[in-house]
């Protein structure tokens, strides 16, 4: 008798799936690390809470889950950011793992709302481990409460490349109708078991890492791309990879001093010559020219040099380095042809390679930094500051590529909106982000949105103020107050 084709179809996938040579897994530093536990804060429970729990999973993360009165039966996960990773270099101390309340806690449990958070298993920018910490929560709820009708996940920074991963993961498939439709469905659902995946209906990343590893290539472009400027006038300046040991005590003061006019150690500023071209550069690599990014470059300037000096593994995350410079194209401009600057530029640059085989994709397992593909199959709503420096808003950009891609952009709106901080929202803004999520996931209605991949656009002075409402860190004179100009 003949095994049904689907039967043996399955069996096929089963065994491509599993590792072949599993006992020969290169190992990295955070595979032997054990994060103490934090302090989280209270956890107590509200007018509206029905009830809650805190707890440690099956692999040491902390969660916290509430659930109203009034539930709906739906759940909203929350992924927080980047925690850190080595607390006390000298002594190797862990940051220790803490879990938070997201913040539209309240307005979730008043729409009737039930919401869970982890602490992930392991800090560090380990986001394999956030997507299962986060995955595993899913279905301690579904045991412990109830299987949800629905399941939102939103997050910010690296929460949002954790979301971003998550719902690429099986079972999240688009399906056709029919008996096609119940075999795609089964296929789904299997491939969601074997790969650790959890069904979700919509998602809103914030401020997300969406670029994925790109970002660690933002970071390496700002300090070759520093180096490579300033050595073009001082010659002490001199760039390699990796980096010396004391980078910071004896090539950065250099470049900081050939940069700026005022090189204070803490926080440099005033631009030379060339210092302006490091802040082009920045423009260009952080999404083009727009609204508040001469406001953000001095603050955020210090900040990113903070990321020189890495040895490209991610602190110990990756097997080898994952920074390539090798293929890009410098520009000073929006200009795509090269003027003298960008051609020395593009010259002088130190040309990294990235390690063979770091961070590989795996059919049905997560590599340890994911790498978004674009083939979304849920709603998804993804908001960014116009002039985050640590997370830039090229991040959009990128994800938006990628997503068009696959032809699934009817399932992707991106918003901006005007701020200088990482992760920078009002409260109205979170609220407005959701609400419209819900009424997409819920009704069909998909919300507007800001043309993300137009230039033009982008550098509009008005560029994000639709999408702009309440208080928020930046200085209003630089968010309401230039919007009630807007045409």
């Amino acid at each position: 008798m003949m095994l049904p084709r689907i039967t043996i179809l399955l069996a096929t996938i089963l065994v491509i799936a599993l590792p072949a040579h599993a006992g020969h897994r290169q190992t990295v530093p955070q595979d032997e690390r054990v994060f103490p536990v934090g302090d989280s804060g209270p956890f107590n429970p509200t007018p509206l809470t029905a009830f809650l729990k805190e707890g440690v999973d099956s692999k040491g993360a902390i969660y916290r889950y509430e659930v109203p009165f009034n539930w709906n039966n739906s759940l909203v996960m929350y992924t927080h950011g980047f925690r850190g990773c080595i607390a006390d270099p000298s002594t190797g101390a862990l940051v220790p793992l803490t879990v938070d309340n997201p913040p539209l806690r309240e307005y979730y449990l008043a729409r009737g709302y039930a919401w869970a958070a982890s602490s992930y298993s392991k800090n560090c920018y380990d986001v394999k481990d956030g997507v299962e910490s986060t995955n595993r929560l899913v279905r301690i709820f579904s045991h412990e409460v109830g299987k949800p009708d629905q399941t939102l996940i939103t997050g910010f920074s690296m929460g949002g490349h954790i979301t971003g991963a998550a719902i690429e993961m099986f079972p999240n498939i688009r399906c056709p109708e029919g008996r096609r439709g119940h075999i795609c469905r089964r296929f789904a659902h299997i491939l969601g078991k074997l790969s650790g995946g959890v069904r979700y209906h919509g998602a809103a990343p914030h401020c997300g890492v969406m670029g994925d590893t790109e970002l660690f290539n933002y970071f390496g472009d700002y300090s070759y791309g520093a180096e490579a400027l300033a050595a073009e006038v001082n010659p002490l300046v001199q760039s390699q990879f990796p980096p010396p040991d004391d980078y910071f005590a004896t090539t950065l003061p250099l470049v900081i001093g050939t940069l700026f006019t005022n090189n204070g150690a803490d926080f440099p500023t005033g631009l030379t010559p060339q210092g302006e071209k490091l802040r082009e550069l920045t423009r260009q690599t952080s999404g083009g020219d727009r609204p508040l990014f001469d406001q953000a470059f001095p603050v955020w300037t210090a900040f990113l040099f903070g990321f020189a000096g890495a040895d490209g593994t991610v602190d110990g995350v990756l097997s080898g380095n994952i920074y390539d410079n090798r293929k890009r194209v410098y520009q000073l401009d929006g200009d795509p042809a090269l003027n003298v600057d960008e051609q020395v530029l593009n010259d002088t640059i130190l040309r990294v390679r990235k390690d063979r085989g770091v961070n590989r994709r795996k059919f049905l397992r997560l590599q340890r930094i994911p790498q978004l593909t674009g083939r979304i199959n849920v709603p998804v709503i993804s908001v960014h500051t116009t002039g985050d420096l640590f997370v830039p808003f090229s991040m959009e950009q990128i994800y938006a590529r990628d997503v068009a891609r696959r032809h699934r952009s009817d399932l992707l709106v991106t918003r901006a909106t005007r701020a200088i901080g990482h992760c920078d929202f009002s409260a109205e803004e979170l609220i407005r982000t959701f609400d419209d999520l819900v009424l997409w996931v819920d009704e069909g209605v998909k919300p507007a949105g800001d043309d993300v991949l137009n230039p033009a656009n982008v550098a509009n002075p008005f560029f994000g103020c639709h999408f702009t409402e309440g208080l928020a860190g930046t200085p209003e004179a630089l968010r309401s107050d230039i919007c009630s100009l807007a045409p």
